[in-house]
């Protein structure tokens, strides 16, 4: 019933990140945009509902910035604890979201895929997704007349009537959220449903 594959996964990942370093897009000295957290939920797109069908999470522990700034603990709560107690090679969390993405679409907030690919390339490691599977989920909300400017995967919620519940800066909540968003979205019966 959606314009959408029968499944699809919605994800987001933290990285590394400094106070203005954004704004500079991470051009300071040693700033890597380096991948900390992959968050993402699997959705059935047949329903108004888009019920939650499974869900992914995994730390990484970043190689060429190991200790995480105050400034990226403050903004995501992931402590350097959770990352060294729970955290998986880069190659490892990569696999591991590849095997339990079977295949579905992937739509993030941007193309978070960009991300996952400079990661593997920083650290010379195989990137085992087809490009074509990946999305911007923001193209669904501007089809439909959603502005997306000024609004992120946490936020996104907001432009289609709704109140932010979740943390944000947390790649589950935030896969999460933009899932809330296109519920919204399809109950408004825009032209997605």
């Amino acid at each position: 019933m959606l314009n959408l594959p029968k499944t699809i996964i919605a994800f987001d990942t933290e990285l590394t990140t400094w106070e203005g370093a954004m704004a500079r897009n991470w051009s300071g000295p040693n700033e890597y945009k380096e991948i900390v957290q992959i968050g993402a939920v699997r959705v059935e797109t047949e329903t108004k509902e888009l019920r939650e069908l499974d869900s992914f999470v995994c730390y990484i522990k970043p190689i060429k910035n190991p200790l995480l700034s105050q400034y990226f603990i403050d903004l995501t709560k992931i402590t350097q604890n959770k990352v060294e107690q729970e955290g998986k090679t880069l190659q490892e969390g990569v696999g591991n979201f590849y095997e339990w993405s079977h295949g579905d679409t992937l739509y993030s907030w941007g193309l978070d895929s960009d991300e996952v690919l400079d990661n593997c390339r920083i650290l010379g490691l195989n990137f085992p997704f087809a490009n074509e599977r990946f999305k911007d989920v923001r193209d669904i909300f501007v089809s439909n007349g959603i502005k997306t400017e000024g609004y992120m995967s946490s936020t996104i919620v907001e432009a289609v009537g709704g109140k932010v519940s979740r943390q944000g800066h947390d790649g589950l909540n935030d896969a999460r959220s933009i899932v809330d968003a296109l519920r919204l979205l399809v109950n408004r019966d825009l032209n997605v449903y």
